[in-house]
């Protein structure tokens, strides 16, 4: 028993000294991150920069739906596309698409009908669906709940031209609506998600991309195997990066900070999609996710002061520990991330801390997830499979059409909307 105790007070030592060494890392981390970043080149004339096709693949109604979408339509770049994507013809995103279209009338924009499933992510199928539509060679996909600045596609356009970079995606703030499990949701991606990546930005050459942004070439796309090659994966952005990195690419993660708007309805919600991002983590990068665990200081100096409650050191070490971690998330949250935190939200960040550390417990005793109302079973590598309905393999395109810049895009002729925005075997009310 004794032996335990004394390997139990050894990792806890280590991980007071890891994650004391992690909170001050993360402001060095992202104030080198945003130092060192080059602002794209913006000197080229309108005429001269390419045209870019942006694939929004869409799936309900997402809180402020319109508005994310909106962004997409102001953009200060002279030529681009827009389509989007839904499996269902009753879809209610299906209106604010035709909203946009009529608000936006002098925008190429199209909406895709098409319920074709190529493998258990329907995402993917989406984004194949969308493809097929594609008239450009740049290709920019970004998740239904982003909002875009209106500098966003020059901004991305600048680094992607340089045949080094294969990939440029974006990091995110998030922006709560709802109550407090919305509110913790965002605390999550403000406080933990987006500083690790500036830490990780210092100690490992980036091979993954973040759905917040995904922007490349279609030859690049092409060379990775197309929007397909990702249909058996949770995670397609974290493998779309990994395997434009294994081609020899750069992936580049932007200066620039979009939004994604947090709306978590229930306490359940927020469960399931921690334990979702969790265990998807845990599946393509378990190393890194076992070492995750040294970073949770305010768990540890918990896990201090319960094995020695006595001790006044323990407690000091607990109050100066929690004291950094607040500081060093407001820091960065406010400063490099443009986070409007309230008091209420800096002093959640323990309580979040907790829970975070509970739910990376949680993620080792099983592999089921749940996603968009669906549950998935995760196995080696990333992959996922449907447990509550048939698996659909993976099917490939029909033939490529070409594109408008004269090149081959993968997909073909689709059974979905013809430019119009109606299907073209039945009218969409």
């Amino acid at each position: 028993m004794a032996t335990v105790f004394s390997a139990l007070e050894v990792l806890v030592a280590l991980g007071l000294l890891v994650s004391t060494s992690y909170f001050v890392a993360v402001y060095f981390a992202a104030r080198r991150f945003f130092t060192r970043q080059q602002d794209p080149d913006e000197g080229a004339y309108d005429e001269d920069l390419p045209g870019i096709s942006v694939l929004k693949p869409l799936k309900g109604l997402d809180v402020d739906l319109y508005e994310n979408l909106a962004s997409f339509c102001r953009q200060d770049y002279p030529r681009f596309q827009l389509v989007f994507a839904v499996a269902d013809p009753a879809d209610a995103a299906i209106r604010v698409v035709q909203r946009l279209r009529q608000r936006y009338r002098h925008l190429d924009i199209e909406l895709v009908i098409d319920d074709r499933v190529h493998g258990a992510n329907r995402k993917v199928s989406n984004l194949l669906h969308a493809y097929e539509r594609a008239k450009y060679d740049y290709i920019v996909v970004a998740d239904s709940d982003i909002r875009v600045p209106p500098d966003y596609l020059r901004r991305l356009i600048g680094p992607l031209s340089r045949p080094a970079v294969g990939v440029v995606t974006c990091l995110y703030r998030a922006v709560p609506v709802g109550g407090l499990p919305a509110r913790l949701e965002a605390l999550f991606v403000n406080t933990d998600f987006s500083p690790s990546v500036f830490v990780a930005q210092m100690v490992e050459v980036t091979r993954y991309a973040f759905g917040a942004t995904m922007a490349l070439r279609r030859s690049v796309l092409e060379e990775i195997g197309g929007f397909l090659s990702l249909a058996p994966f949770l995670a397609d952005d974290f493998f779309l990066g990994q395997k434009v990195a294994q081609r020899g690419y750069r992936v580049l993660v932007s200066a620039m900070i979009v939004e994604t708007v947090m709306a978590i309805p229930s306490w359940q919600r927020l469960w399931e999609h921690q334990l979702r991002w969790a265990r998807t983590y845990r599946s393509v990068r378990p190393y890194s996710y076992l070492a995750l665990s040294l970073t949770y200081g305010v768990a540890w100096a918990v896990l201090n002061v319960l094995l020695h409650p006595t001790q006044a050191g323990a407690w000091a070490i607990a109050f100066a520990l929690t004291g950094l971690r607040l500081y060093s998330a407001h820091r960065v949250a406010t400063r490099y991330l443009g986070v409007r935190m309230a008091a209420r939200d800096l002093l959640l960040i323990p309580v979040k801390d907790l829970l975070t550390a509970g739910v990376w417990a949680a993620a080792f005793c099983s592999n089921r997830v749940i996603w968009s109302g669906r549950r998935f079973r995760l196995i080696g590598g990333g992959e996922m499979i449907p447990e509550d309905e048939e698996v659909f393999a993976p099917t490939v395109p029909a033939k490529p059409a070409e594109s408008q810049e004269g090149r081959s895009a993968v997909g073909g002729q689709s059974r979905g909307l013809n430019v119009s925005g109606t299907r073209s075997d039945q009218s969409v009310a």
